[in-house]
């Protein structure tokens, strides 16, 4: 009987190992798992002077819409939720605006990139 008893002592050991591995990783937030943003990112720049551009960038979908100006070396980023299609459009004055469609993936190209905005005529 003392060998079933140590049988059982290991099965309540594993049991409770299991348990509390579990519980471990249920707390945990995994973007695999819950991805609920993306961060979108970039520069702006002039086409004439090659400069970094003082913009506005505007990331919009139905219902959502979030603003952002461009840094000193025309940097910026902006936070965009996860799976929904929307657009994006660089502007600043005495330039011709650009508007870009937002996918709802996450590919290269809707996460971050270098924008020329030309003079308007």
């Amino acid at each position: 009987m003392p060998f079933l008893g140590g049988r059982m002592g290991n099965r309540k050991w594993c049991l409770a190992v299991l348990m509390m591995l579990a519980l471990i990783v249920a707390m945990q937030e995994f973007s695999f798992v819950s991805a609920q943003s993306r961060v979108l990112y970039g520069a702006v720049y002039s086409a004439s002077t090659g400069q970094p551009l003082a913009a506005t960038v505007t990331a919009s979908s139905c219902g959502y819409t979030q603003s952002t100006s461009t840094g000193p070396d025309g940097s910026w980023q902006i936070t965009f939720p996860y799976g929904i299609f929307g657009r994006i459009t660089f502007s600043a004055g005495g330039y011709v605006n650009q508007t870009f469609q937002i996918g709802s993936n996450a590919q290269w190209f809707d996460a971050g990139g270098i924008v020329s905005l030309s003079p308007a005529t």
